[in-house]
C-alpha cells in the first residue's frame, strides 16, 4: 500500500498508523468503510453469479413432475418447476453468501477476543477503557463490519420492497448507529463482543435453509434446532448480559466525564444512550425470536405459516434480524389440503402422514434475501407446496 498515492491509499487501507502496529482514528476511516461497502456489493455479485449459483445448480435436486400430467398440464408443471428451481438457486446463493460472511467474521471476532486475556471480564471490557489506539485487525474488523451494514442499507433499497421494509431499515440504521458511536467513543472492546454474539446465530439458519434446498431433511431439522438454541444462548441471554454489564459494571470502572484529550466519552447522556440502543437491539431480537417460535409451532401443528411479509410475487416470509428465511420449511412438517380435488397448498414440507391419500411432489416455494449479520438473522415461511390425490 505504501506505493500508492496518499489520496488513494486512505480508500483502500486503514489510516493513522502509530508505533507498535497500532492505529489511531480519524475522518479518513469513513472512506475505508465506504470502500468496504462497495467491495461487499461487488463480491456478493461475483460470488453469487460465478460460484454459488453454479454450486446450487449442482446440489439442488431436480423437481419431479407428476406422471399423470399430460399435454398442457405437463407443460404448465414444467414451467412452474423451472421457475421454482431458478428461484431456489438464487435463494441458495444468497443464503450461502450470508452464511459465508457471518462465518468468516465470527471467526475473526473470536480471534480478536482470544488475543485479550479474560476478554469477557468486566476488568477487560470496562477497566481498559478507553481502548485506543487499536490493533490493526480490530480496526479493520470494525470498519469492514460498518461497510457491510452500509451495503445492507443499499441492498434493501434496491430489491422489491416488502411488508417489513421499515423494520429492516430501522434495524440497519440502529446497527450503524451502534457501530459508529462505539467506534468514535472508544467502546470497541464491548463492540466486538456484540458483533460475535450477533453473528453466531446467522451461521446456523442459512445452513438449515441450504440443507433444505438440497433436500437433506434430517440434517436441515438438526441445523434449525441448533439455530434456535444458539439464538437463545447468544442473542437472548448473551446480549442481555452485555446490557446488564454496561448498566451495572460500566460506571464502576469508568468515571462520568468528557475528556477528549484522554479519549474518554462517558457522560450520563452517552451512558444511557448506549444502554437504550442495546436494549432496542435486544427488543428486536426478542420480537424476531418470538415470530420464529410461532411460525415453527404453527407449522408443526399443521396450522400453516402466517404471511407477515410478502412482495408482489406473493412470496410469504417472516424476517429475523435482517435475514429473510424460511422457518416453516425448516421447522417442521405440514400436510396440504385438497382444493377442488386438484392441488393442495401447505406451509413447510409435506410428508406422508399415513392417510389414504398420501402426498406427491411437495415443493417449498421460498423467498429469502440475506441481509447479513446480521447483523444481524431471519425467519420466513414457505408456500407453493403442491399435493395431488
Amino acid at each position: 500500500m505504501s506505493v500508492l498515492p496518499p489520496q488513494i491509499r486512505r480508500f483502500v487501507s486503514v489510516s493513522y498508523p502509530v508505533s507498535g502496529g497500532l492505529y489511531d482514528k480519524g475522518r479518513d476511516d469513513v472512506l475505508f468503510a465506504a470502500t468496504c461497502a462497495v467491495v461487499w456489493t461487488i463480491l456478493r455479485h461475483v460470488c453469487m453469479t460465478y460460484i454459488l449459483a453454479p454450486l446450487a445448480s449442482a446440489v439442488i435436486p431436480e423437481e419431479k413432475i407428476p406422471k399423470s400430467a399430460k399435454g398442457a398440464l405437463l407443460r404448465h408443471e414444467q414451467r412452474l418447476a423451472a421457475k421454482r428451481r431458478g428461484h431456489n438457486i438464487i435463494r441458495f446463493a444468497e443464503q450461502a453468501w450470508g452464511m459465508l460472511y457471518c462465518t468468516v467474521f465470527f471467526a475473526l471476532g473470536v480471534i480478536i477476543l482470544r488475543r485479550i486475556p479474560n476478554a469477557l471480564s468486566p476488568e477487560q471490557v470496562w477497566g481498559t477503557y478507553p481502548y485506543t489506539p487499536l490493533p490493526y485487525l480490530t480496526k479493520w474488523y470494525y470498519l469492514a463490519q460498518l461497510g457491510w451494514w452500509f451495503h445492507q442499507v443499499y441492498a434493501i433499497n434496491t430489491e422489491k420492497r416488502r411488508k417489513d421494509y421499515w423494520q429492516m431499515f430501522g434495524h440497519h440504521i440502529l446497527t450503524i448507529a451502534l457501530i459508529v458511536s462505539s467506534y468514535a467513543a472508544n467502546y470497541t472492546r464491548v463492540g466486538v463482543i456484540v458483533h460475535v454474539i450477533m453473528d453466531t446465530a446467522d451461521i446456523f439458519l442459512p445452513l438449515a435453509k441450504l440443507l433444505r434446498y438440497m433436500d437433506l431433511r434430517q440434517a436441515c431439522d438438526c441445523a434449525f434446532v441448533a439455530f434456535l438454541l444458539t439464538w437463545i444462548v447468544t442473542r437472548q441471554i448473551g446480549l442481555f448480559l452485555v446490557i446488564r454489564s454496561a448498566y451495572v459494571e460500566g460506571p464502576k470502572y469508568i468515571p462520568f466525564k468528557w475528556a477528549h484529550e484522554e479519549g474518554i466519552y462517558f457522560t450520563k447522556p452517552i451512558y444511557y444512550s448506549f444502554v437504550v440502543l442495546l436494549s432496542l437491539l435486544l427488543a428486536l431480537c426478542t420480537v424476531w425470536f418470538y415470530m420464529a417460535i410461532m411460525v415453527a409451532v404453527r407449522v408443526v401443528t399443521g396450522k400453516g405459516a402466517e404471511d407477515v411479509r410478502s412482495d408482489s410475487e406473493e412470496e410469504d416470509e417472516i424476517s429475523v434480524d435482517g435475514d429473510e428465511s424460511d422457518a416453516s420449511s425448516v421447522a417442521g412438517f405440514s400436510n396440504g389440503t385438497n382444493v377442488n380435488g386438484t392441488n393442495g397448498v401447505a406451509s413447510g414440507r409435506a410428508t406422508p402422514n399415513g392417510n389414504s391419500n398420501g402426498y406427491a411432489n411437495g415443493h417449498a416455494y421460498t423467498n429469502g434475501f440475506t441481509n447479513g449479520h446480521s447483523p444481524a438473522s431471519s425467519l420466513g415461511s414457505a408456500n407453493g407446496l403442491k399435493q395431488r390425490k
